[in-house]
């Protein structure tokens, strides 16, 4: 087959990858007020990470796909510290902890695959959210649609103030450029306060050790 000629055919799985490869373009122009990485840090950063990415039911790799500026990022600077261009091939539930005190937090960018359960803490370190982002009182779970393209990986370390980092997490997060025009069925969640007592912590005496 020459270069000018096309397919007779494209199925339904085809048609979806070459739809992400056209919309990579868009991803880059979205995050083009983004902070520029070079080659090298984003290597150097790749060389720290914990964790691998993720390929739930549902998603198709995109390898040729550029990868949006913004998104993986330097040690402590948040971010992904790598990852992969998907594209969905069904409708995926997706979930994000928000601020209601801004409309805006809603439909953010980063989202996740489980529902947030556990201590608020660990959310926080697990998914690197620095208590400057977000109070977190607010839940959102959304459908996106499918032929989606999404960025996929485990987050990058984020130094949150001069007192404290959330180091790099081997939970995998989602990068989505525009939830508001590629999500549906959307459910939101008020947060209510729910106390446990404190859990108990055996420490054996250095004697016994």
């Amino acid at each position: 087959m020459s270069k000018l000629q096309k397919p007779a055919h494209l199925g339904p799985h085809s048609q979806l990858v070459r739809l992400a490869v056209l919309s990579s373009s868009m991803l880059l122009l979205a995050a083009c007020n983004s902070t520029s990485v070079t080659t090298q840090e984003i290597a150097q950063s790749t060389a720290s990470c914990v964790g691998n990415i993720d390929n739930p039911p549902g998603l198709t790799a995109v390898p040729e796909a550029s990868m949006p500026k913004g998104v993986v990022l330097p040690a402590e600077q948040g971010g992904l510290c790598k990852g992969q261009v998907f594209v969905t091939t069904k409708e995926i539930t997706i979930w994000r902890a928000w601020n209601s005190e801004y409309s805006g937090s809603k439909l953010g960018k980063w989202w996740t695959f489980d529902k947030p359960k556990g201590s608020i803490s660990k959310y926080r370190r697990d998914n690197i959210i620095c208590p400057s982002y977000s109070p977190l009182d607010m839940l959102v779970s959304c459908k996106i649609k499918v032929g989606t393209q999404v960025v996929i990986g485990p987050g990058q370390s984020a130094k949150c103030s001069d007192y404290f980092s959330y180091p790099a997490s081997k939970t995998n997060q989602i990068y989505l450029a525009d939830a508001q025009s590629t999500t549906v069925e959307c459910q939101s969640y008020d947060g209510r306060f729910s106390w446990h007592s404190e859990p108990k912590h055996i420490v054996k005496s250095a004697e016994s050790l």
